[in-house]
């Protein structure tokens, strides 16, 4: 073993003896269930004893550190009573002569890696002012001969000072070589070096630290056997650390119109316990927010006093006002909720063709759902994202087109749906596939059994949406106050390249007038404002002043709409053209 992995073991390595058959380590007994709630999980583990007639104690050690000890409960079965169970947190101190040998011994090893680093870096400052040397050379020997003149030189180019230059130019190929080599290698021994003397100082502190002695979570189980047979039991708590959060894959197959929810989710922990062939349940229940209904406080509303300045031409004895205000604010319960939509998204892969999954079982309570995953999982304790399948949601979706070309000329595929399963959806992040070809990424709101809810696919690049330029057609009329009439014709074409055909909403603006000045006068589509019943497939949305077409186009088929309509504004005055978002 060398000085640098004996330095390695450290207090940490020394591990207590378990002889005792009645003493286990919580580690190594076999994971019934877990389940993972959104910010933290329960797991339940099994012992299997053979305890004595009369009153025995099993004891299980090394406990996580983020245990809740008040959580801890357990269940058994088997000829014998649970007398008592609890939960202590004791220090088990360190041997004293054993941590002064191993204090001396990294001491002894700091000592000698500083003298290495010291040799190292003697060698590598006088290979680096060789190279300084090498290098002055070179720039001597192409800077010529000193002439007559001041600041002038000049350089002989005779066969001499050619063959100089060849035998130099070798001389500093191979010198610079080697030099560049021993560079190179006393750099990277450094570096080495560097993370030996960090490791050491690293396992110092550890050292140091261990003098107050280690911490062990233990919990003492007192069983009063009746008999001398083997029991069982189950000792369940609750570790934080530990979350999942779900998410999606939507397949749309167009043709067939069926869309699949892959329904995933991604655990993580580093409650310091690997979870084995696990039987995993998730719960969208939050522990943390509590059972409490909070307390709303009495809102109470005053005047506020009047801001009071001093007057520059008072004065100098008169005394100065200082200015005052009353102010009030309402501070709101402090309610420690949790969204799980705060996490950021994840990328996903495109997965290969669906296959069929194990479906979780879903077990519904009064204010939380829990899915059981149907097969056996391994979820290490590294803090990574795991993802189990819950399951597959078929659903039968109501397709539907909406362009808005005026801003994006394309046409985006939104699917209105029904959760007829039993999965409560939660939000969460959503990677969109069209026909086996990855779309777009999305966030999928929580949507309960039987709700319905909006789906966007993205873009459907088989429907082609052009808008075309605007055309503009300006004549003037009046004899004394001229007045100006500019009439726009702004085409939309749609082609629809699917075998099937589709439905599609298209909007456009209408502009409308803030002044009395200029008046706007739709021409095409004719919509009758004062019979809404009559207009079929074409609208006007009165409050934003939209022009909505509802067309219905046909496999290969391309349909063109006309949005025509006349500024009227005197001869003498432009257009201030303003856009603005409608605020409801």
């Amino acid at each position: 073993m060398t000085e640098l992995e004996k330095a390695k073991v450290g207090v940490e390595d020394v591990k207590v003896a378990v002889d005792d058959e009645y003493t286990f380590l919580s580690p190594a007994c076999p994971v019934r269930r877990i389940t993972v709630y959104a910010d933290r999980a329960e797991v339940c583990r099994v012992i299997n004893t053979k305890p004595k007639k009369g009153i025995n104690e099993i004891l299980l050690k090394n406990l996580p550190e983020c245990i809740d000890g008040d959580s801890i409960r357990v269940e058994g079965k088997g000829e014998a009573t649970i007398e008592e169970v609890s939960y202590q947190l004791k220090y088990i101190p360190q041997d004293e002569a054993q941590l002064n040998a191993k204090e001396q011994e990294l001491k002894d090893l700091e000592k000698a890696l500083l003298i290495e680093k010291e040799d190292l870096q003697s060698l590598l400052s006088v290979v680096k002012k060789q190279w300084e040397v090498l290098n002055g050379f070179a720039r001597s020997a192409t800077a010529g001969m000193p002439t007559a003149k001041k600041d002038e030189k000049e350089t002989l180019l005779n066969d001499s000072y050619f063959e100089g230059i060849a035998k130099f130019l070798s001389l500093f190929k191979t010198e610079g070589k080697s030099l560049e080599d021993s560079r190179l290698t006393l750099e990277r021994k450094l570096v080495d070096l560097q993370s030996k003397i960090d490791a050491n100082a690293k396992n110092q502190g550890q050292v140091m630290n261990s003098r107050t002695g280690d911490e062990s979570r233990e919990c003492t189980i007192v069983l009063d056997a009746s008999s001398e047979t083997p029991v069982e039991l189950v000792v369940s708590y609750v570790v934080n650390d530990a979350s999942w959060i779900p998410s999606y894959d939507i397949r749309m197959f167009t043709a067939e119109g069926v869309m699949k929810i892959m329904y995933y989710g991604q655990i993580q922990q580093s409650t310091g316990e690997d979870w084995n062939d696990a039987k995993l349940f998730l719960s969208t229940a939050s522990p943390s927010i509590g059972g409490a209904v909070p307390e709303l406080e009495s809102v109470f509303l005053t005047i506020k006093e009047r801001v009071r300045y001093q007057s520059k031409s008072f004065s100098k004895n008169s005394k100065s006002l200082a200015p005052r205000m009353m102010m009030m604010s309402a501070r709101p319960a402090a309610i420690n909720e949790y969204d799980p939509t705060v996490e950021d998204c994840y990328a996903y892969d495109a997965p290969p063709p669906v296959m069929g999954i194990s479906m979780a079982k879903v077990a519904d309570t009064t204010t939380s759902t829990s899915y059981e995953i149907a097969r056996l999982a391994t979820i290490p304790s590294d803090n990574v994202q795991h993802k189990v399948s819950v399951g597959i949601i078929d659903l039968t979706p109501r397709m539907e087109y909406i362009s808005i070309p005026k801003k994006v000329p394309r046409a985006f595929l939104t699917a209105k749906l029904t959760n007829t399963s039993q999965f409560t959806l939660l939000p969460g992040p959503t990677s969109i596939f069209l026909d086996n070809s990855f779309v777009a990424k999305a966030e999928l709101k929580s949507v309960s059994p039987q709700e319905e809810f909006e789906c966007s696919l993205g873009v459907d690049p088989s429907v082609r949406v052009i808008y075309k330029p605007m055309k503009k057609f300006q004549e003037t009329t009046g004899f004394i106050s001229k007045q100006r009439s500019v009439m726009h014709e702004q085409s939309i074409e749609i082609k629809n390249t699917h075998d099937y055909k589709i439905k599609i909403l298209v909007k456009d603006n209408l502009p409308q007038s803030g002044v009395d000045k200029v008046k706007v006068n739709l021409v095409e589509p004719v919509i009758d404002l004062k019979h809404p019943e009559k207009n079929k497939d074409i609208r006007i949305n009165t409050k934003q002043n939209h022009i909505e077409w509802d067309l219905e186009v046909g496999k290969q088929e391309t349909r063109t709409i006309t949005l025509k309509y006349t500024v009227e504004l005197p001869a003498s005055e432009e257009i201030n053209t303003q856009e603005r978002l409608y605020e409801s």
